[in-house]
């Protein structure tokens, strides 16, 4: 007769043993969301760059999936067509609101450009090099299904 007991039959072992209910359990289970303060602690940890989005008002419609793009690559957009629309709908003077779009370019860490350059696109650039903004251009003939990086020298205009 061996040392240890046999183990009967119907029984199974615990250790090391899977099954279906377990898994879907996992699989289902709700994930515990970040506190307020674990998300800041996180963004002062590992900030991520704010990139302003230049986009002619001809691209305008484009802007969600440009900001979804931006996300995508791990930045935050600011997306002055997602801000404030179409000049909120043209109930603040135009200067106002190409001013608050000039205070975020200096705050921005870089400026990507999206599609043919207006004129107010080259203005908005203007002053990203002037700063010193890192600039990226992409092409977005191919939208909504991609977005391609392009340099600067094949950026059309409109």
């Amino acid at each position: 007769m061996s040392e240890h007991p046999e183990t009967p039959v119907n029984v199974q072992p615990t250790v090391g043993v899977k099954n279906a209910e377990d898994i879907l359990e996992r699989i289902f289970a709700a994930e515990p969301k970040a506190t307020a303060a674990e998300q800041a602690e996180r963004a002062l940890r590992r900030p991520k760059d704010l990139i302003y989005v230049a986009l002619s008002n001809r691209n305008f419609f484009w802007r969600q999936h440009i900001t979804k793009f931006v996300l995508d690559e791990g930045a935050v957009p600011i997306c002055p067509q997602m801000l404030f629309d179409y000049y909120l709908l043209h109930t603040v003077p135009k200067e106002v609101v190409r001013e608050a779009f000039n205070n975020l370019i200096v705050r921005s860490d870089q400026m990507w450009v999206f599609g043919a350059t207006s004129l107010g696109v080259k203005v908005q650039l203007g002053i990203a090099k002037r700063l010193r903004k890192p600039v990226r251009y992409y092409d977005i003939s191919d939208m909504p299904y991609r977005l391609v990086s392009i340099p600067e020298s094949l950026v059309r205009e409109e």
